[in-house]
């Protein structure tokens, strides 16, 4: 990483004028790979590397960026950026973070990186995307196709600021994805998929051809049901959609701008006084961990939900500065339950009893104001625990506010691979629209 454009670019824009100013480097290499029908239908391989600049100019503010690293065009395009910010309207409340929030350094390694990324061959990759396709039942004369596909990606991220913060981090990830088609009755053509992920090669779990496979046949014999009021279970693959709107709430962007049903639910018990949520980027060897966010400040461990009362609002500077509070964090990083029912799919829908088990959204949307909700769905219609046939073509609908207040099992089971750890959530009483 070229560490000493950052440090020239700093200097140069505070020469030029800035009163303060943040540089953020970024540079990846990327491969991606898509296997259809067990022949390579696309390659591609990239790097890139891209400079960041965050000007704060007599009053006024600006982000501008590039991917020209030349030292000889860096003072021309910061004086253009510098030149244009002054045409910006001022604004009292974009400032610098308080340097004493700054991540400073000297804490373990939070294992991001997988120290052998370069040394995995292209044939490494396309021998596990053979594999998957292979998974796959190739005799069943309802398979129409298998879209199988590889992702690989090392990234590292370098800021640098006019109030002295200096921080870097990297990662790498690792993914492998099947999608398998089938014929329907008629003209349906059912689909299905599978995903596993991984922070480093060597632990990325095979399988996924299998339940792609596994998961798309059923949908065959899919069905509607009556409309009505049904439990509902949310798959660990579906469940952070009852979480991600409960974040976005508290998103100071829609606090600000009066858009979000949460409004002024600091410290109030708005949830069910069992739930507990928490944000916790500190975490080795988990996806989504990190030390420091966007502008450098620390990250930390944090209540969101606790008690069932609201414990913080993610608040970005700007957005502290115009709602006049403290800065918290510019959003949520590692989401988790620590609080569970201490049970998995099975023994949820077993001790639920009877009513759906979410496996899908297909479109739909929300009222970020309201909290109203309508999405398409597909599962299973479950009873006494058992899946008896898929169902589809179906809408759920409700208020995130109510769906928590009726919920009845947290499970223990998120996907570990991914940044949010959201395990199979059951609720009761959800409205279901079919025949």
């Amino acid at each position: 990483m070229n560490k000493d454009i950052a440090r020239q670019a700093l200097d140069t824009a505070l020469a030029l004028g800035a009163s303060d100013c943040r540089i953020s480097l970024s540079e990846s290499d990327q491969t991606s790979i898509s296997y259809l029908n067990g022949e390579i239908e696309k390659l591609q391989e990239s790097s890139s590397a891209s400079m960041r600049v965050t000007l704060f100019t007599d009053g006024r503010f600006g982000i501008f960026s590039t991917n020209r690293m030349n030292a000889e065009e860096l003072r021309p395009f910061l004086s253009r950026c510098i030149e244009s910010c002054r045409l910006l309207t001022p604004d009292e409340c974009r400032t610098m973070p308080d340097p004493s929030l700054y991540y400073s350094g000297g804490l373990p390694d939070l294992q991001q990186t997988d120290p052998h990324f370069s040394d995995i061959a292209f044939k490494d990759k396309t021998d596990i995307l053979k594999a998957t396709d292979a998974e796959v039942d190739k005799s069943d004369p309802r398979l129409i196709s298998t879209a199988c596909d590889w992702d690989d990606c090392r990234r590292s991220d370098y800021i640098i600021d006019s109030q002295g913060l200096e921080a870097e981090a990297g990662g790498t990830f690792y993914s492998v994805s099947c999608e398998c088609t089938v014929k329907g009755h008629g003209e349906a053509r059912p689909q299905n998929n599978w995903y596993e992920g991984s922070i480093f090669f060597d632990r990325l779990p095979s399988g996924c051809g299998r339940k792609a496979y596994e998961r798309t046949v059923p949908m065959i014999d899919s069905r509607k049901l009556p409309s009505g009021k049904y439990n509902i279970v949310l798959e660990n693959t579906v469940s952070a959609r009852a979480v991600s709107a409960v974040i976005a709430a508290l998103n100071g962007s829609a606090l600000q701008q009066r858009n979000s049903f949460l409004l002024d639910s600091l410290g109030k018990q708005l949830f069910p006084d069992s739930l507990h949520i928490a944000d916790n980027p500190l975490i080795p060897g988990r996806t989504g961990s990190g030390y420091f966010d966007s502008e450098g400040v620390a990250t930390m461990e944090r209540d969101i939900i606790r008690n069932g009362q609201v414990c913080t609002y993610f608040l970005n500077t700007y957005f502290a500065n115009k709602l006049g509070m403290p800065r918290t964090a510019e959003d949520a990083f590692a989401v988790y339950f620590p609080k569970n029912s201490g049970i998995g799919q099975e023994e949820i829908l077993r001790q639920t009893g009877n009513g759906v088990l979410i496996t899908g959204f297909n479109g739909g949307n929300s009222n970020p104001v309201t909290g109203d909700f309508s999405y398409g769905i597909e599962g299973w219609y479950f009873e006494n625990g058992q899946k008896l046939y898929p169902v589809k073509e179906m809408n759920l609908t409700g208020n995130f506010l109510t769906l928590w207040k009726n919920s009845i099992f947290i499970g223990n089971d998120p996907i570990g691979f991914m940044e949010w750890q959201i395990p199979t959530l059951a609720f009761e009483g959800a409205d279901i629209s079919g025949l």
